[in-house]
């Protein structure tokens, strides 16, 4: 299907808000670039739920893309795809009046957990319900939301629930990176977004969100506590640094753990604030150690090996990627930083090659995920894609024939 007008849902309250508030802008944001690419040449936009001044200051991630108030453009629209916010089913409704038109729900968090913890343990909060379960053509969601959200999704909404392919791009980190290295020439940062190999010392970060049981910093707080209770450990961490730690360390359940450590008798963990990726780990961190409940594939592992950074991580669906445990294995995952600590800085070549391949998999600018993309949307109109099936070795679906061919990894440079 040629020239479709596709929208995407997107709240955006300023036009300038930073891209870092929450993953969802660099989903939407995402999606609209592999679109964008087609060669299906698709005129794409995001439709913002909140009215804003059209003259206001725009940030740059932004700057080649319209943005439109989806009340004032939504009826022109061949495709909607609500991803990044919700809309009222009366606004939908009037729009699927058109039997040419398809409406698709684009599923990127864990909803199933979130949903769950708020039954249980949030507050009774009588509020309207405005996700309506009759109207979405199809649901679609990233692969790593699979295991606990697909009979949810397809029971609760009525209609078909298809694995769509994860999509990454360096884009938006890169702007941070070359905020950084000009920070850091004109003297007021300590160093630039290159990884720096070979210290005596390393500092261990966690940038878990820690705002539910899908990522949370116990897990490599004891990854990093076992390998310090070996002799590698104890020479090479310089200290753990927990971001986005603000509530765990006035929690009393919390510290009654971390105070058993010895990093912690040893004044070496630090409970730290919500900091932007690309600041926090290229200004403070050494080594990054990740784990994750149900959520197997996040942009956090990739843009950290985008910067050449170690990445200690349990998640399946990407276990070519940095240096993979298995479930809660702390003695694995310990085994891993110690191989960090010592042996790490001296493949720094290898790591490199193999992440990029890795990289590739997911990114907007891969032309057989696009061409995935094109073969969804030309289903919508052609029966739906209900007989598609993922493949997470390569992330399309495998009824996707393509060439096979080198690629080239250059985009994945700085």
């Amino acid at each position: 299907m040629k020239n479709l007008k596709i929208g995407i849902t997107l709240a955006l309250k300023s036009l300038d808000e930073s891209i870092w508030t929450n993953g969802m802008k660099q989903n939407v944001l995402m999606l609209a670039h592999l679109l964008k690419q087609s060669k299906n040449e698709y005129e794409v936009c995001i439709l913002n739920v909140n009215k804003t001044e059209n003259d206001s200051p725009r940030a740059s991630y932004l700057n080649d893309i319209d943005v439109h108030y989806f009340d004032d453009k939504y009826m022109e629209m061949d495709l909607i795809i609500m991803m990044g916010a919700q809309v009222h089913e009366s606004k939908i409704l009037k729009f699927k009046e058109d039997k040419n038109k398809r409406y698709i729900g684009y599923k990127c968090g864990n909803n199933y957990i979130i949903n769950t913890e708020k039954v249980l343990f949030g507050p009774n909060e009588k509020k309207q319900h405005i996700e309506h379960e009759t109207v979405f053509d199809e649901i679609w969601y990233i692969p790593q939301q699979h295991e606990n959200n697909y009979g949810l999704f397809r029971t609760l909404y009525r209609t078909e629930a298809i694995m769509v392919p994860f999509i990454w791009h360096h884009k938006y980190l890169l702007e941070s990176t070359k905020e950084i290295e000009r920070l850091f020439q004109e003297g007021k940062y300590k160093k630039g977004y290159k990884y720096v190999p070979h210290r005596d010392q390393k500092t261990i970060g966690i940038m878990e969100p820690n705002i539910n049981i899908v990522k949370y910093a116990l897990i490599p707080s004891l990854i990093a506590e076992e390998s310090y209770r070996t002799d590698i450990g104890r020479e090479k961490i310089n200290r753990l640094m927990i971001t986005n730690a603000t509530k765990l360390k006035i929690n009393h359940e919390f510290m009654s753990m971390i105070k058993t450590f010895d990093l912690y008798k040893d004044k070496k963990i630090s409970g730290e604030a919500r900091y932007q990726t690309a600041y926090i780990l290229t200004q403070y961190l050494d080594v990054l150690i990740c784990h994750q409940v149900l959520n197997p594939l996040n942009y956090l592992y990739l843009d950290a090996v985008f910067l050449g950074y170690p990445v200690i991580h349990n998640a399946p669906l990407c276990k070519d990627l940095g240096y993979y445990y298995e479930g809660s294995d702390t003695l694995t995952g310990s085994k891993h930083l110690n191989y960090v600590l010592t042996e790490h800085d001296n493949n720094l070549e290898e790591y490199d090659q193999r992440n990029d391949k890795v990289l590739q998999r997911y990114h907007a600018d891969n032309e057989d995920l696009i061409k995935t993309y094109d073969k969804l949307i030309d289903n919508l109109y052609s029966g739906g894609n209900s007989h598609l099936v993922y493949n997470p070795d390569t992330n399309y679906t495998i009824t996707f024939k393509t060439k096979k061919r080198t690629r080239k990894s250059s985009f994945l440079k700085i």
